[in-house]
């Protein structure tokens, strides 16, 4: 082999080996950006804590026990949110499109009272670790109107 073959021999070496080189980094990219520090929370599981109400002007507060049970797929969420509101009992919410994004929580549901009525819940919070708190907003509809409340939801797994 002379001096010019083995020239041309290391620059082919050298150019399949950048070009090895790009490919690893490319398919590295690919697999760290979608996992890497921007990935969705698990959050499937038990939540335990407390749910409060009031209506407009801090009118007719209350504060009851709540659990959170959510299922995740990926960034959606779905579940049933049970909490007991001291006038209106036990109540069992399920839970219809909920949405995970970064560290922010957002979920909705709708139950319907077996005597007529229903309520209709948004929650918009964020989580953090084993802890989820944020606001619920609750329009409640039965024979004497319809009633808006507002108030934290506080959850720990």
């Amino acid at each position: 082999m002379n001096r010019s073959s083995s020239l041309s021999t290391c620059i082919g070496l050298i150019s399949a080996i950048e070009w090895a080189l790009k490919v690893l980094l490319i398919v590295g990219l690919f697999t760290i950006i979608p996992t890497g520090c921007n990935s969705t929370p698990k959050i499937s599981g038990v939540w335990k804590g407390t749910i409060q109400g009031s209506e407009r002007g801090r009118k007719n507060n209350w504060q009851g026990p709540a659990e959170l049970i959510l299922s995740q797929n990926s960034e959606a969420v779905t579940g049933t949110l049970s909490f007991t509101q001291p006038q209106a009992g036990r109540i069992q919410l399920p839970i219809t499109s909920g949405i995970i994004s970064k560290d922010s929580l957002t979920f909705s549901g709708l139950s319907q009272f077996p005597l007529g009525g229903s309520l209709e819940l948004a929650f918009h919070g964020k989580i953090s670790g084993t802890s989820i708190a944020g606001t619920t907003d609750m329009t409640w509809r039965g024979l004497l109107g319809t009633v808006t409340t507002t108030g934290p939801l506080t959850l720990n797994q």
